[in-house]
């Protein structure tokens, strides 16, 4: 088992069946084959997730106007929490925390399906 405090380097040595699918500063995100799950490294915790609650979550922080966000002067702005069926963690996020969330989420979403595609050009169809 992965300990949730350890850095995304150090996961790859402990698990090698994971395999990081995108990173930024903020954090990394690991697909597990063997378990047929993706692995959220963000603000120091470790998230295991579906496919399922991972596309879910994306949608959730892609939902949030941050550009409304940062023009709002109430301090009721500040925080965003965001929470999804699925996943374990509610993340309470500043404005800056949510933008390295986006961008985390939407590279990973991208490699992945990235991905598929190739896998589906290069794999020949069976007759």
């Amino acid at each position: 088992m992965i300990a949730a405090t350890a850095k995304p380097g150090e996961m790859m040595t402990a698990a090698t069946e994971m395999v990081e699918i995108y990173a930024n500063e903020a954090g990394a995100v690991f697909q597990c084959d063997r378990r047929n799950r993706l692995m959220l490294y963000f603000a120091g915790a470790l998230n295991v997730l579906k496919v399922d609650t991972f596309l879910r979550l994306k949608q959730a922080v892609a939902s949030i106007d941050l550009e409304q966000m940062a023009a709002n002067p109430s301090r009721s702005s500040d925080y965003e929490i965001v929470a999804v069926c699925g996943c374990e963690r509610c993340f309470i996020l500043s404005l800056t925390e949510l933008y390295a969330l986006r961008d985390l989420l939407e590279g990973a979403k991208f490699s992945l399906e990235l991905n598929r595609m190739l896998h589906e050009c290069l794999t020949p169809l069976e007759a």
